[in-house]
């Protein structure tokens, strides 16, 4: 007899305000990764404050990632861009990365494309750090060329460059929302 595969060790419900405090907590751990990746300006300056976090949030839906335990790990922060869902934002607490979080949130995000009636989801993200573009590719992301993209997304590709970072590091991704 298979043994049972083990219940998910998290779940995935939509942010609430009072997440706020932990989710920037989060957020600036896992910017504190890509010192490592070369990319100490994008360490040194992440959210100040919770009112920093939550006008990124302002025209987006939020989700988190909590384990059983009810500790906040992750979350995913998505909205309406240029006829897709367009992934805004993606951290998971480092402590409690490589054990499928990202992967959950990133499709929990395809999940909602696809009931929302979007035909894909779009982000932008660093082409060379491996929890960034080889990450997204490994599920199912491919590169838009920035030519070929709609305005709004070269706007939102061109906003969402960090400061001090040559945009060439830099790659817009789309993924159809219907693949399984």
């Amino acid at each position: 007899m298979a043994a049972k595969p083990a219940a998910p060790h998290f779940s995935i419900r939509p942010r609430r305000s009072e997440d706020d405090d932990a989710l920037l907590r989060i957020e600036n751990r896992a910017a504190g990764l890509f010192r490592e990746h070369g990319y100490a300006s994008v360490a040194d300056a992440p959210f100040a404050t919770v009112a920093d976090f939550r006008a990124m949030l302002a025209g987006h839906e939020a989700w988190v990632a909590v384990l059983n335990s009810g500790e906040l790990v992750g979350y995913a922060v998505a909205g309406p861009l240029a006829g897709f869902l367009h992934l805004r934002e993606l951290s998971v607490d480092p402590a409690h990365g490589r054990r499928g979080i990202g992967t959950a949130l990133v499709g929990h995000v395809i999940d909602v494309a696809a009931r929302g009636l979007y035909p894909g989801v779009t982000l932008t993200t660093f082409r060379d750090v491996p929890f960034n573009a080889p990450f997204y590719a490994r599920l199912g992301f491919g590169e838009l060329a920035l030519e070929a993209a709609a305005g709004e997304l070269r706007a939102a590709f061109h906003r969402e460059v960090p400061e001090g970072v040559d945009p060439a590091k830099r790659v817009l991704m789309w993924r159809r929302a219907d693949l399984a």
